[in-house]
């Protein structure tokens, strides 16, 4: 639209030669994509509106082609300055106007399906629509104006076609995802195959159809051209070759008799005297060769005097050469031969000698191996007109007016009297489609050979009248055909994909009701499926998991190594974790939060792809769980300190690294002095603070390396490892450190009280024997039993 207004020839016909797209075609496709753009929701009203005009202003411009009259719609001062053939500019093709009324039906139907009619009337339309998009695309190769003798506005331009069918693809594509047909209502799955199956045959098959006769036409083309070419190309020489003897030949009868000195007295204004009667005897001379007239000219090509068949003015001349050799008609086809007459270097007159050529004319203009529209034209320029001689179609010369609403369309001819050479498809100087051969005689005199299309390409036209009925009953016929023999296959499909819908649907609900996740994973590391306990363990909604990578669900570090097993297992490597059931892993929640995991992998061939099943819980309550259970079995649960049972695994494992080490250990066995009166005086309460006080004093006064248990009431024992040298002696400073702190005085239920301890210390060097666990525990035993008789808040080492 934009280039008509500016009037940029690039903007309208793409490539110079191409159909352009008119005003109004531009126009509806801008009103075609604005009401694609604007759905048919809440904003379906101007979309509708949109189709209605669409539909109005094109069935007045087919009013306008059936008529042949305008009824002022195709803005014909908008298209004035380029003259493209188009014998009413402006006005789009008939094809075309169809397509958009097609387009506007639709977008009126379109947001108020509310029958099966009517949505069948979409489908149908829009594959109308495809149709002529890709009908008209062929048929711009077809040439239907050459082929019919249409004026080229009823050819629909190439990115007219293109943009018809990119407004079909645009229209399936508005009614594809739309309820009413994705919906059973009005077409099941078995009758959207039936119909779009059907309707692409018939569209594939026209349009290859016509692709036939395209090529055939090609072919045509290449033969008419080269027939006409041929024509140009062999007559032109002819004629300049047959002239150019011609001349020759009367130049040298002028020279044998003599003309020149006879017609210079007549020149010079001298009497005759002696030499009266002199050229009268010349003329004679030539009459009698056959020349049917002689004369005398002066400089300005006066005739001076002359003898023969006195011809009328000559009303077709034009020049061969320099010399004054000319083609003339003044009644019959004549050549003009002149030789100068000169005096001391001055040109003062011609003797003129004419031979007819009507013979050699019939044969010049003779098309009767053309064709009966077949007109062969030689034609010179005279100023704003081509003069040109009498053919087979024309008796007498005629007159071409070059300005006679051409525009800047050149005619064959003119290409001619360029000097240029080739063929071409154009309007002639009667306004009809033809096709011509065109190139010059001489300098100034052209020749153009051409037959109307309508005849040239009869052939074509009478194989697609009879064809193109053939090609349409074939489609349909084949259509049928399909339609009839697809319908039980395709409710047979339609069946078996229901029943693998509700077999899949069934595994789906089963997924979604199972506790444990469960995620499939393909080849790529790629999230194939997830139910709902999957995304609900890794934190994500809905099918959110779907599409990524499973390596999201795995903490950074352990990426590379999910990834190495990844592409191990998917090429057929040997398993690690496939197929070991329940291995713990650590996961990776959406949040980034981490825990753990309990995961089962198995792989299963789909195909020629390697897909993997991961069945998952999240066992971060279990292990919990099992935590405290475990606490509770080894720890007490007052003060946290290891219990017997842990006591003794610590003692044996403590006594076999000793060895093993070759290192001394300790035992202390500690029984405290004084917590009887406190838990009978103070109550059972502050009896339990104080033992948790006295764990966190024991636990404070050894290494961390160190075991500080409670076997029971107010018994305690240390284990202490890798005792230095001396070894008693360091072991007692760690006894005495904690008799110390059990005297220090105790805050409890805010009283202070004090208590003490007595200490059996069991000291093993690194080559004591330490084999007998009872043993050394009951040795322990005895000597803190000694620390309390024998005074309380002592150690007792041997």
């Amino acid at each position: 639209m934009l280039g008509w207004l500016l009037q940029v020839p690039g903007m309208v016909s793409i490539v110079h030669g191409l159909v352009p797209m008119v005003f109004n075609t531009g126009l509806g496709f801008a009103l075609a994509g604005l009401a694609l753009m604007l759905g048919d929701h809440a904003r379906g009203v101007p979309r509708t509106l949109i189709g209605w005009f669409l539909l109005i202003l094109c069935s007045m411009t087919l009013v306008e082609h059936m008529r042949d009259a305008s009824l002022g719609i195709d803005m014909a001062w908008v298209h004035h300055w380029l003259d493209y053939g188009n014998t009413r500019p402006g006005r789009m093709a008939p094809n075309t106007a169809l397509g958009f009324m097609l387009f506007g039906a639709v977008n009126i139907v379109l947001r108020r399906v509310d029958t099966r009619a009517k949505a069948y009337f979409v489908v149908v339309l829009t594959f109308c629509v495809l149709t002529i998009g890709l009908t008209g695309l062929i048929g711009y190769l077809l040439a239907p104006d050459l082929l019919f003798g249409w004026s080229r506005s009823a050819r629909m331009a190439i990115h007219t076609a293109c943009g018809m069918i990119a407004a079909a693809i645009g229209l399936w594509a508005s009614w594809f995802a739309a309820g009413w047909f994705a919906g059973p209502a009005y077409f099941t799955e078995a009758a959207k195959v039936r119909v779009l199956g059907t309707a692409i045959l018939i569209v594939v098959t026209t349009t290859v159809g016509l692709t036939g006769f395209v090529l055939m036409q090609e072919s045509l083309e290449r033969a008419i051209e080269g027939r006409l070419r041929s024509v140009v190309q062999g007559r032109a020489p002819w004629l300049a070759t047959i002239t150019g003897e011609i001349v020759q030949h009367a130049k040298t009868e002028l020279r044998m008799v003599g003309a020149v000195d006879a017609a210079l007295p007549m020149l010079l204004g001298r009497p005759l005297g002696s030499h009266e009667g002199t050229f009268d005897d010349v003329a004679r001379r030539l009459l009698a060769e056959g020349y049917p007239h002689v004369a005398v000219e002066d400089a300005a090509r006066r005739v001076v005097n002359e003898m023969g068949e006195f011809e009328a003015p000559a009303r077709f001349a034009a020049p061969l050469d320099n010399d004054g050799t000319e083609l003339v008609w003044n009644g019959i086809q004549m050549l003009r031969v002149r030789v100068p007459v000169m005096q001391d270097g001055r040109l003062i007159g011609y003797v003129r000698l004419d031979r007819s050529l009507e013979a050699f004319n019939r044969s010049l203009f003779d098309v009767a191996t053309l064709g009966r529209s077949a007109e062969l034209s030689a034609c010179i320029r005279q100023r704003d007109e081509l003069v040109c001689l009498p053919n087979s179609r024309n008796e007498n010369v005629f007159h071409i007016d070059l300005r006679a609403g051409r525009g800047k369309q050149k005619l064959p001819m003119e290409y001619a009297l360029e000097g240029k050479t080739g063929v071409v498809y154009a309007h002639d100087y009667r306004r009809n489609n033809v096709v011509a051969a065109y190139g010059p005689i001489f300098p100034g005199l052209g020749l153009v050979a051409k037959q109307d299309t309508v005849e040239a390409y009869s052939v074509i036209r009478g194989a697609l009248e009879f064809g193109a009925p053939v090609i349409v009953l074939i489609s349909i016929a084949g259509a049928f055909a399909l339609y009839s023999q697809m319908d039980p296959l395709v409710t047979r499909m339609h069946e078996s994909e229901a029943r693998a819908e509700r077999a899949a649907t069934e595994i789906r609900t089963l997924m979604s009701a199972v506790g444990e996740g469960i995620i499939t994973i393909d080849g790529r590391g790629r999230i194939r499926e997830a139910n709902p306990a999957a995304s609900s363990i890794f934190g994500y909604e809905g099918n959110e998991l779907v599409g990524q990578d499973v390596a999201t669900l795995i903490p950074p570090e352990s990426r590379a190594a999910h990834e190495s097993g990844l592409a191990r297992a998917a090429a057929g490597g040997p398993p690690r974790l496939i197929g070991t059931p329940n291995v713990k892993v650590e996961g990776l929640r959406k949040d980034g939060t981490r825990f753990a995991l309990e995961l089962t992998i198995t792989a299963a061939s789909v195909g020629s792809e390697r897909q993997f099943v991961g069945i998952m819980r999240d066992i971060t309550e279990r292990l919990a769980l099992e935590q405290k259970l475990e606490r509770m079995a080894q720890y007490d649960s007052l003060t946290g300190l290891a219990n017997r049972s842990l006591f003794n695994d610590r003692l044996r494992i403590a006594l076999a690294r000793s060895h093993r080490n070759r290192c001394a250990l300790a035992l202390m066995f500690i029984d405290l002095d004084g917590f009887k009166r406190v838990n009978d005086t103070m109550g059972h309460h502050a009896g339990d603070e104080l033992l948790v006080a006295v764990a966190g004093r024991m636990t404070a006064a050894v290494r961390s390396t160190d075991t500080v248990a409670r076997l029971g009431g107010d018994e305690f024992t240390v284990i202490l490892e890798d005792m230095k040298q001396p070894a008693h002696e360091a072991a007692g400073a760690v006894a005495g450190k904690i008799v110390g702190e059990m005297q220090a005085p105790f805050e409890i239920g805010g009283r202070t009280t004090r208590i003490g301890a007595s200490v059996g210390l069991v000291v093993l060097e690194a080559d004591d024997p330490k084999d007998d666990i009872e043993a050394i525990i009951q040795l322990a035993d005895q000597r803190m039993y000694q620390a309390k008789l024998g005074g309380k808040n002592r150690v007792v080492a041997l």
